[in-house]
């Protein structure tokens, strides 16, 4: 047993060292911002809309988007022509944030030839944190559709009414996506694009009203949206272009059809955004999904603020934005027709690297052939500087009768196998890979590839490589955690290799990370680039580019994936990929470790949610211990800071409550349990890293109450601008009547808001242990010091007055007492050491009023924990009274009856001595397997946990007084 706790301290340590160092390489080991700044060329201007029934929203406005406009742009009074877009702020978000959107959309629109431009209005939500207080979420839906509704009646003049395109940035993605569950507002959406959006969950569930607006949301939308869910055999990465991986049925067809012609784009910034995670930016309800990096001519990743604000991706946006904005066009399959008289070259090696370093005066046609051996199955071809035209063809070849020359006369374009590559700062580079049996077998007439190389002036050329897949294609398995080695997937490639593909198996958990080392063994020019594609078969539009130049670069190639794999999906026959375009100048070592920092990383920035609830379930099991436990009478023990949670129980409660999650699956008649389906682990690790935060919570505590018990005494009440002895008569007040104190705090908390009543229940709670046990504690470092001096701390000294005197905690908290009352006090202090000392059996220090420092350290930091869960919705509730909006209250229940137990326990003089111990510590535990079963996801329940143990304790002290006053 000795060796399992030191097992466990040892455990508890490499978890905390293992989170810290997690959270400083989030920030550390990250890709440097790359985003372009967007200039505004005219002074941006903002004209108020009015809306109908605008006065049930005092606090949100309406704006239409102009620049450069001396006179106010009024659309109510003006012919509106072009195409409605509304942008929706998110979190915390302003309405101004529009501005890069809407003025790079203004230059774009007069340079377009059509005549097409797009008419831009933004929402004021008054920079509500709708990520952290649900109430927010239904108030601002009800005004979108009241500012969509607005909009539209201003293009009422039109023969054709237009749609309306949403944009939301971060929660106005799901409020933009929310507005579908009304089909008749659904019918006038044509596209929402969310960007850095939690879709389908949110980051943290922290109240249930947010929590039911997520159900409600996805609930409505299963009715009227098809779902795409990954199935065990979906792979997309087999295709360069998205495919569904299982479109679900419909109940309701007809009502399906209204709104799947909506097109729902979603996008996540990548690595750069620490505040939502890529996993959560996708949503079954969508068409298409795309990281940052993976679209052409963005190719990097945003952080979640500049995703607003990115040149190049607002760029690629409203670039979406004006093609769909056309009348529709259907373009035929064409080919194009070729002369005999163009440059015309035939090559039929199986390695080619050709450039132009002066340029072209006209194009350059190369031909390759199809007909290889059987075993070169696939063709990899780049071109550097071709970007901006159509340069890949698949065509019949002919010899002109004259000349001899091999030509085509007709060629069909294959741009759709092409895939730009970032190639930083660089020649844009375009690469395709192609399967040469595939085209023979599918185009019988065709005899060769076309590459034609456009002219220009500046660097081009072309690289070819013909190879065998079965020696490009590597698989390769994830080391385990506990292996350090690295291993070599390929010692050495070929001069003028292009491709390699690397499979990986194992790879499943978003926690998990492979570190890729590509090592440049001999290079003909000291810049070089490989550029890496990552694409995960399961979670569509996950796809990751990153390109290297030095192979101590940062970050690093690491490959990780974003969701949690389907169940019964076999990453050995659908394996995560990784494809690496190489420079061919170079020869390559190629190798793979365990990527542990990154994995760190990946663990805080995925499960640092789960934290509040393992944080719920050490104190608690640390209240069963010291409600359970009685502690030898005259020792100092109880006075130790980390007495009882320095403590190993709490993770047999982890291991237990993974069996008893089978169990309850299995037997189907309680609540099913929240489906996180990862390694027991990650659970592991987060739990030991809340004991360690406990740890450091209640040492901090203990110093606080110690040392700086007189400074916040002295604070509270110059706030409260109380007199020292009216604030001594209120703390006596207090202290002799407990009951006050939950009614003053109980009526804050109806009459305001409840985080108002725990937040004066919390100091009224604080400065009265406090002032209880200052003299105590101050007394006991005197004690430390001295021993430390003297060189016997192991050996108790005699104490000052402060020990002396004993009694329980409420007995100690009024100096000013009667000295009929202090004779009373050491009369029943002496009785009470008299009992104790028969009890033990030996002569003891006295130390009773002590003891019971640790059980109210236990309710402060409860209390404490409570007060933050409902911090975000007092913070919104404070913010609405500027306006007069009265908002729900989520955690008024549960605090008002952690409030109503609190005062009984100060009323009961709690703890006392009594029986039952046993009965209060087996509830204990099941109230810790329920933190751990339900509220690791659903942070809001603890508040309702907290509520349960706060009641069980005073009921259980309540309850054993009243029986040993009957019998």
């Amino acid at each position: 047993m000795f060796m399992f706790r030191n097992c466990a301290v040892l455990l508890v340590i490499g978890s905390i060292c293992c989170f810290i160092y997690g959270i400083i390489n989030l920030y550390v080991d990250v890709e440097p911002n790359a985003c372009r700044m967007t200039y505004m060329f005219g002074q941006p201007m903002f004209s108020r809309v009015r809306t109908k029934n605008g006065e049930l929203f005092p606090n949100y406005r309406l704006f239409y988007y102009y620049e450069e406009v001396r006179d106010p742009a009024d659309p109510l009074t003006r012919r509106m022509t072009g195409a409605p877009v509304i942008f929706v702020p998110g979190n915390s978000g302003s309405y101004k944030q529009v501005r890069s959107l809407a003025s790079v959309a203004l230059r774009k629109a007069l340079s377009n030839e059509v005549g097409i431009h797009l008419d831009y209005y933004t929402i004021d939500y008054d920079e509500e944190l709708s990520a952290l207080y649900g109430g927010y979420l239904h108030h601002q839906r009800r005004y979108l559709k009241l500012c969509i509704r607005t909009i539209l009646s201003l293009y009422k003049v039109h023969s054709e009414q237009p749609s309306i395109v949403l944009i939301g940035h971060s929660m106005g993605g799901k409020l933009a996506q929310s507005v579908l569950t009304d089909l008749n507002i659904g019918q006038h959406i044509n596209t929402i694009i969310s960007i850095s959006t939690p879709l389908d969950q949110p980051v943290v569930n922290l109240d249930a009203q947010l929590n039911a607006f997520y159900a409600q949301t996805d609930s409505a939308l299963s009715k009227t949206r098809t779902a795409t869910l990954p199935t065990t055999r979906t792979n997309v990465c087999n295709s360069l272009h998205q495919k569904p991986p299982n479109v679900q049925n419909m109940a309701l067809q007809e009502t399906s059809a209204k709104l799947d012609n909506v097109l729902i784009i979603s996008t996540g910034g990548g690595n750069r955004d620490l505040l939502v995670r890529p996993g959560l930016t996708t949503s079954k309800y969508n068409d298409l999904h795309a990281m940052t990096s993976a679209i052409p001519r963005v190719s990097l990743s945003c952080d979640h603020l500049s995703a607003v604000w990115c040149l190049q991706f607002i760029q690629a946006i409203n670039g979406f934005l004006f093609s769909i904005a056309q009348k529709p066009t259907t373009r035929p399959h064409h080919t194009m027709s070729l002369s005999v008289a163009n440059n015309w070259n035939e090559e039929r090696r199986l390695v080619i690297n050709k450039y132009f370093a002066n340029g072209l005066k006209t194009s350059f046609f190369e031909l390759i052939g199809l007909k290889r051996h059987k075993r070169y199955k696939k063709l990899a071809i780049e071109t550097l500087n071709a970007d901006e035209s159509e340069w890949l063809f698949g065509c019949t070849a002919q010899i002109h009768k004259e000349t001899g020359q091999t030509y085509c006369e007709r060629a069909t374009p294959l741009i759709h196998l092409v895939q730009r590559l970032p190639n930083r700062e660089r020649e844009p580079r375009s690469i395709a890979v192609l399967d040469l049996h595939n085209l023979r077998n599918t185009y019988l007439e065709w005899t060769h590839v076309l590459v034609r190389i456009p002219a220009g002036s500046g660097h081009l050329g072309y690289n070819l490589d013909i190879y065998d897949p079965r020696e490009r294609y590597v698989d390769i398995r994830l080391p385990r955690w506990y292996s350090f080695a690295r291993k070599v997937a390929v010692n050495e490639t070929l001069q003028g290799t292009l491709h390699y593909r690397l499979h990986i198996s194992d790879l499943f958990d978003p926690y998990q990370s492979l570190r890729v080392i590509i090592e440049p063994l001999k290079c003909l020019n000291p810049q070089y680039r490989v550029t890496a594609r990552l694409c995960v078969p399961w979670a569509a539009g996950f796809e990751r580019f990153q390109t290297l130049t030095s192979p101590e670069e940062k970050p690093q190639l690491y490959a990780n994936v974003p969701t949690l794999l389907p169940k019964y999906y076999n990453t050995t026959l659908n394996p995560v990929t990784i494809d690496l375009y190489l420079d061919p100048i170079c020869r390559y070592r190629i190798s793979y470790e365990y990527g542990y920092s990154s994995a760190l990383s990946r663990l805080v920035l995925e499960f640092y949610g789960w934290l509040p609830a393992h944080l719920a379930c050490v104190l608690l099991i640390v209240l069963r211990k010291k409600v359970s436990t009685d502690q030898e009478v005259g020792s100092f023990i109880s006075l130790k800071p980390y007495t009882g949670f320095l403590q190993y129980t709490s993770l047999f409660v982890v291991t237990a409550c993974r069996l008893l999650k089978k169990l309850i699956l299995s037997s189907r008649v309680l609540p099913a349990p929240e489906p996180l389906d990862y390694s027991i682990n990650v659970s592991i690790l987060i739990h030991c890293a809340a004991i360690a935060v406990t740890l450091v919570a209640a040492l901090g505590t203990w110093l606080a109450l110690s040392l700086y018990g007189n400074a916040f005494y002295c604070l509270a009440m110059r706030l409260t601008r109380h007199s020292q002895g009216s604030s001594n008569i209120l703390i006596s007040v207090m202290t002799h009547l407990p009951i006050t104190y939950g009614i003053l705090t109980i009526a804050t908390a109806i009459g305001t808001y409840s985080g108002v009543g725990l937040l004066l229940a919390f100091v009224f709670y604080f400065l009265m242990l406090s002032n209880a046990y200052k003299d105590y504690l101050e007394d006991f470092l005197w004690e430390k010091a001295a021993n430390l001096v003297r060189g016997t701390l192991g050996e108790p000294a005699a104490t000052g007055a402060g020990s002396q005197e004993t009694g329980d905690i409420l007995s100690a908290m009024d100096d000013g007492h009667s000295d009929d009352n202090k004779q009373q006090q050491q009369e029943d202090k002496e009785e009470e050491m008299e009992a104790a000392q028969k009890g033990n059996g030996a002569d003891s220090e006295p130390c009773l009023g002590l003891q019971n420092f640790p059980f109210h350290v236990i309710l402060l930091l409860m209390l404490l924990m409570q007060l933050l869960l409902n911090a975000p919705s007092t913070l919104a509730w404070v913010r609405s009274r500027r306006h007069g909006i009265d908002l729900p209250d989520p955690g008024l229940q549960p605090s008002i009856v952690i409030l109503v137990s609190l005062s009984l326990l100060l009323q009961f003089r709690a703890p006392q001595k009594c029986s039952g111990h046993w009965m209060i510590s087996i509830l204990l535990y099941v109230l810790a397997g329920i933190v751990l079963l339900y509220c690791q996801a659903a942070i809001y329940r603890l508040n309702f946990v907290f509520a349960g143990a706060f009641a069980l304790l005073s009921a259980h002290q309540g309850l054993l007084i009243l029986w040993h006053r009957l019998a």
